[in-house]
């Protein structure tokens, strides 16, 4: 259940099989904020990745909404993790809610406040991240729904402890690989040269495969998996 914090409510714990709290990061929410006010609108659950330090959820999907591409409501903490350097096809939107993030575009940073927002054209080199001490929150808008497939299996599986022995943690290794072959498509890692990554997915990543490594998943689309691991708002607890 959510609780009271100096911030407002506190939401986004990981949660223990009993359904308690368990150890990790949480989420403050300000109730009468305008992140607050997206969530409390929103169709899905509360996602989240503890070893990265970032929650969200979907707003639109292309099947659900007036969109041709999901709109997601994501918050990083002040420690959260940054994306490697990628590139899409196509273009992508970042709009701030509250907080300010920062915005690395072909090398060049940019800080964008509550209310701003920026494209980001296809083809263009970039990332993300939280350089402020306050939690950022701001509304993506990714290629497609595949970039969510990934984001989401690779949360889950921190869930499950699958990146660490002994509590939460980031892909390593031989998971980002397999996972980065299935976006190709739409996302490219621009940090290694896209020959070397083909033979890495060929070989290596095979291999990976062979050894129980797996790729995207679609069972952490479920609502239901993120309610059993994740602590939802109930922001009717706070009236």
């Amino acid at each position: 259940m959510p609780t009271d914090s100096q911030h407002g409510i506190r939401v986004g714990r990981p949660l223990a099989a009993d359904g308690t709290p368990a150890d990790g990061p949480a989420l403050d929410l300000d109730p009468d904020g305008p992140a607050a006010a997206r969530l409390r609108e929103a169709p899905r659950a509360l996602v989240s990745s503890p070893g990265a330090k970032t929650w969200a959820t979907l707003l639109e999907t292309p099947a659900e909404g007036e969109t041709d591409r999901p709109v997601l409501l994501q918050w990083l903490a002040p420690d959260a993790s940054e994306p490697p350097p990628h590139t899409h096809p196509t273009t992508e939107r970042f709009t701030v809610i509250e907080g300010t993030l920062s915005l690395v575009v072909d090398g060049e940073r940019t800080r964008l406040g509550p209310g701003e927002s920026t494209t980001v054209e296809a083809g263009a080199e970039h990332t993300f991240r939280n350089d402020s001490d306050e939690t950022v929150a701001f509304v993506g808008e990714p290629p497609s729904m595949l970039t969510v497939r990934s984001l989401f299996t690779i949360w889950g599986r921190d869930h499950e402890g699958a990146f660490a022995d002994d509590g939460y943690g980031e892909p390593g290794p031989l998971d980002a690989l397999v996972i980065a072959a299935e976006i190709a498509s739409e996302t490219r890692m621009t940090g290694t040269p896209l020959a070397l990554q083909r033979l890495l997915w060929a070989t290596v990543g095979r291999a990976a495969r062979l050894l129980g490594y797996d790729g995207i998943e679609d069972r952490y689309l479920d609502d239901e998996f993120w309610t059993r691991h994740v602590d939802q708002p109930s922001f009717g607890d706070t009236a």
